[in-house]
């Protein structure tokens, strides 16, 4: 473990806003680190922000402590002849461990390329693009606790993955430092492709290689996202997930309005209501839209995080007025 002082937290922040400050930055490269961190330091500190690679959070303060997990490793733990169980470590990025499972002609998280930030920042946000999520592959966590130093490991079912949710985000926020992951990957070259703009990508056919479908991600995530030069932290805001009544009466005044079923309620486009609240592109200061995602705020170079905040409680608002539905962040607002 290394230890550094008054540390400028903007190269370790994708939405680099100014306050992004640590009094402390602990980098973690061993488990046995994490449980040195826990059992000497945590319970002298108040105010512990723990970092991957910083792509989904939005900094609007100083911090006080900083602990950046940089555990790599991968390995196989079981294989047969139709799947493969593999361990990751935290600090490994999601992307290239997407691209490498590729590589061996294992599906199961081929959608979810190009997602940034580290594999022990997945669980906790339940990450998910295009008809995949982190928990459809999970089988376990192995995380430190706080402060006790306790090596512990959950099962998928105790995480209580949600949409863009879960345990380690809601009532264990703080509690664990995650260390490793374990994901079952089936062994197929072809996957039937179920969301419709990457079928559509992909052109509707029946069965597609998962080499296509991940290239097709790849493609469509650029077409979309702002280059890495311009602060972002991807979708700020969940999509709405709503009853189905309300829906109904949704589709009635707004007959475009995107809808999909989703566990009997039916899920909203976010982007799609914040577009029609003419915020799509708009800037205030440094503080912005993406000119090609509305669901995207940027930084267009010395906005605050604040300034952002600011933003993003503005269009929550206009769409709660126009449209009767709340926004939820799907960032980590520090």
């Amino acid at each position: 473990m290394t230890i550094a002082y008054d540390i400028d937290l903007r190269p370790f922040t994708t939405f680099r806003t100014h306050e992004a400050f640590a009094r402390q930055f602990y980098v973690l490269t061993r488990e046995e680190d994490a449980i040195e961190f826990a059992t000497t330091y945590a319970s002298r500190l108040s105010d512990i922000l723990i970092l991957g690679g910083g792509s989904n959070m939005l900094i609007t303060r100083p911090v006080e402590a900083v602990v950046q997990v940089q555990i790599n490793h991968r390995s196989i733990v079981d294989e047969t002849s139709s799947h493969v169980v593999i361990r990751l470590g935290a600090g490994e990025m999601w992307h290239d461990c997407v691209a490498w499972a590729v590589s061996q002609g294992w599906a199961g998280i081929e959608a979810m390329a190009l997602i940034p930030g580290t594999v022990g920042a997945a669980p906790i946000q339940n990450i998910g693009a295009y008809g995949q999520q982190f928990s459809d592959t999970c089988q376990w966590i192995e995380a430190v606790h706080l402060p006790s130093g306790r090596k512990m490991t959950f099962r998928a079912e105790e995480c209580r993955f949600g949409y863009r949710d879960s345990r380690f985000k809601s009532e264990w926020k703080g509690s664990f430092i995650i260390t490793a992951v374990g994901l079952k990957l089936e062994k197929r070259p072809t996957t039937t492709v179920h969301y419709q703009e990457l079928r559509q990508a992909l052109g509707e056919r029946p069965e597609v290689t998962i080499q296509e479908v991940f290239e097709c991600v790849i493609n469509l995530r650029r077409s979309k996202l702002p280059p890495p030069t311009l602060g972002n932290a991807g979708s700020f805001f969940k999509n709405p997930i709503v009853p189905g009544e309300v829906a109904l009466a949704l589709a009635a005044r707004y007959p475009s309005m995107p809808m999909h079923a989703y566990n009997g309620s039916v899920k909203l486009s976010a982007g799609w209501l914040i577009e029609q609240c003419g915020y799509k592109g708009i800037r205030r200061g440094d503080a912005g839209v993406y000119d090609r995602h509305a669901l995207v705020l940027v930084n267009y170079g010395n906005a605050r995080g604040k300034d952002i905040l600011s933003l993003a409680r503005e269009i929550k608002h206009a769409v709660q007025a126009q449209f009767g539905v709340e926004l939820e962040e799907e960032v980590i607002i520090v």
